[in-house]
């Protein structure tokens, strides 16, 4: 019978392919954006046109936009502070040996 969570191996090996994966990603972008880029630089009104409907979209979408980045920036600050608890509690449960270690060795 199958167990309905995966095993360490199963998620260690999810991990590396999606790492692989989102780098490959990455890297086809970032090549195929070099060469769009230097083709839109030899052609400057296509290139005004792009900033022109770029322009248009940010303004007509600005309330939703300002709302996506308070929200990110409230969810990260509750992430940071998590993350300080995490922390404080971890080293609040480590034996109170400190005083005891030697660190010359």
């Amino acid at each position: 019978m199958k167990s309905k969570y995966p095993s360490k191996d199963d998620v260690a090996f999810m991990r590396v392919t999606t790492g692989v994966a989102t780098a490959v990603a990455a890297s086809t972008i970032l090549n195929t954006g070099k060469g769009v880029m230097a083709s839109l630089a030899r052609h400057p009104f296509v290139l005004f046109g792009l900033g022109i409907a770029a322009g248009y979209f940010t303004h007509k979408y600005r309330k939703e936009i300002i709302l996506i980045t308070c929200k990110t920036a409230e969810q990260s600050k509750h992430f940071i502070l998590r993350q300080k608890e995490n922390l404080q509690d971890l080293l609040d449960e480590s034996p109170e040996e400190s005083d005891d270690r030697d660190f010359s060795k």
